[in-house]
């Protein structure tokens, strides 16, 4: 009888040998061929499922592995499990609650309108708030536990590494969408509310969240210390509480109660949201990209032009809205958003060093021309301030020239070239008086981001605040009117050109002080431009065409 006996193990070890033999395609495939999944819609690969097959296992493979890792343990945490119940609830008692108090009027009268803006609130919270708090903490931690370092050494780019946590992001507001569509769907049945209203804030709420989880990217990536870290989660915080009431105040103020999202003036404005947004997310991955990538990568010339990129969006829609309207007004608070715009980005670039690795040396231009148009976008501090500045003032001027073409009705006001001149002249004053200072401090203290951006602060609260000390030191009281001395005070020189006429002679003043300023710099920059084209070793070479090479070769 014990001979006789059976052990368990044994026999499925049978039973799988003989199932395989029956057919093997089912289970592991013939010799030399891929192992099928038994779930497979065409094991054989023969009809259309197998092409389906086929695809769907090459796009997967495809897919950066950092949205494959990402998405698994997002969709698997208790924060998104506890946020996406919460949102069906949450959905779930807005529409019971608003047919019971809309209750009989929901039957006969337009009540969908009432309703949107409960839903907006359950979507924007998650979308704008959770999301892009998510994927800072998730950039963060893989600095701070040093995981980081392990991802670098992989194939994966630092562009690679951002793209991943920012399409897992998108992965998670997609589902939160899917959940609420429905809802919305609902709100349209009710009358009340249009199809193209709803489309409207459906892509405002979408942009604004992928602005914001981009932007929290960026800021997980400033500092990689600990207490860095805290401030910039604090920034982070801050920047979801503005962006959740800036963009509630725009769907409820602008686009429900006046009616934007069903005109042609919606269609316009939705349009320039989409591109500027679009680009400022391009900027903030970009920069994120560039902060973890290693030193001796070239992490200037991409942002550069992209900032370029971003700069003529900003300039075709600015002009768009000003023909549009024919208000100069308009004009003049684009310029003023180009002057601050270049002299933050040229802060910031600033605290690039002037050295360049021999691996960025080797994309350096070689030709003349290439050496005259191109050194610009090289890194260095000194590229970097030449560049803000002559960037900075194209834009401006063109815009100006742009002012020329709308009617100037508007006697009291200053004309379009005088507030350019002013401009300008702000921005090349501001911006070399900031990198005179930060030069020295860089050079003691290390080429720290805080450095030069805590210098252009500080200059530009000395500059608001020391004509008036000036006056009172002198006469005893500060100024009733605008007088010239307060021309180093920005703040209301702007505001007096807004308000009146302000001097041409003044104006040319300003810009003739910022270009000397900006002169006093260039004569510190002949270094940077000594760099040139270095040719690729031998070695590197070949290396590269062994990493090319197929492998049965």
């Amino acid at each position: 009888m014990s001979d006789q006996s059976i052990d368990p193990a044994s026999a499925s070890s049978q039973a799988m040998e003989s199932a395989t033999a029956a057919n093997p395609i089912s289970l592991g495939g013939g010799d030399g061929e891929a192992p099928y999944h038994p779930l497979a819609m065409d094991v054989e690969q023969s009809g259309a499922w197998g092409g389906v097959d086929r695809i769907s296992r090459g796009f997967g493979e495809w897919l950066n592995p950092i949205l494959v890792k990402e998405a698994r343990q997002s969709l698997k945490s208790r924060q998104f499990i506890i946020t996406f119940f919460l949102l069906l609830v949450a959905s779930c008692s807005w529409t019971i609650l608003g047919v019971v108090v809309n209750a009989p009027d929901v039957y006969y009268l337009p009540t969908g309108d009432s309703l949107i803006v409960g839903y907006y609130f359950v979507l924007a919270i998650p979308m704008i708030g959770m999301v892009p708090l998510a994927a800072h903490r998730s950039l963060a931690a893989e600095i701070d536990d040093d995981t980081f370092e392990m991802l670098v050494i992989t194939k994966l780019t630092s562009l690679g590494i951002v793209l991943g946590k920012m399409t897992s992001a998108i992965l998670q507001m997609l589902i939160y969408f899917a959940a609420i569509v429905p809802c919305l769907a609902f709100t349209y049945l009710l009358r009340g509310i249009d199809l193209p209203t709803i489309v409207m804030m459906i892509i405002v709420v979408f942009f604004t969240a992928l602005l914001v989880t981009s932007a929290c990217l960026m800021l997980a990536t400033l500092a990689p210390s600990r207490a860095g870290q805290t401030l910039a989660l604090l920034a982070a915080l801050g920047l979801i509480v503005f962006a959740e009431f800036l963009c509630g105040a725009f769907n409820m103020e602008v686009i429900l109660r006046q009616g934007l999202g069903s005109d042609s003036e919606g269609l316009l404005f939705t349009s320039i949201f989409v591109v500027i947004g679009a680009s400022c997310i391009a900027v903030f991955l970009k920069a994120a990209a560039a902060r973890i990538a290693p030193v001796t990568e070239n992490r200037s010339t991409g942002l550069r032009y992209l900032m370029l990129l971003q700069q003529l969006l900003w300039c075709g829609s600015m002009a768009l809205i000003i023909l549009w309207y024919e208000d100069l007004e308009v004009l003049n608070f684009s310029n003023m958003v180009i002057a601050g715009y270049w002299l933050l980005m040229g802060s910031i670039m600033l605290a690039e060093s002037p050295e360049l690795s021999p691996r960025v040396q080797r994309g350096l231009p070689s030709t003349v021309a290439g050496r005259v148009l191109r050194t610009w976008f090289n890194p260095g501090p000194g590229t970097g301030f030449v560049y803000a500045i002559t960037t900075g003032s194209t834009g401006v001027a063109v815009m100006a020239l742009v002012g020329t073409l709308v009617p100037y009705d508007r006697a009291p006001r200053t004309d379009s070239i005088t507030f350019a001149m002013i401009v300008i002249g702000y921005l090349a004053g501001y911006l070399g008086i900031v990198r005179l200072i930060s030069m020295p401090l860089c050079r003691r203290f290390g080429r720290m981001l805080t450095l030069p951006v805590g210098t252009l602060a500080t200059v530009l609260m000395l500059a608001l605040v020391s004509p008036t000390v000036l006056m009172v030191a002198t006469t005893g009281a500060p100024a009733r009117s605008y007088t010239p001395i307060e021309a180093v005070n920005w703040g209301w020189t702007l505001i007096e050109s807004f308000e009146r006429r302000f001097s041409p002679a003044l104006a040319l003043l300003i810009l003739t002080v910022g270009a000397f300023i900006a002169i006093v710099n260039l004569a510190l920059l002949f270094r940077e431009f000594d760099y040139r084209r270095v040719a690729v070793p031998k070695r590197v070479l070949e290396d590269a065409a062994a990493q090319t090479q197929p492998a049965g070769d």
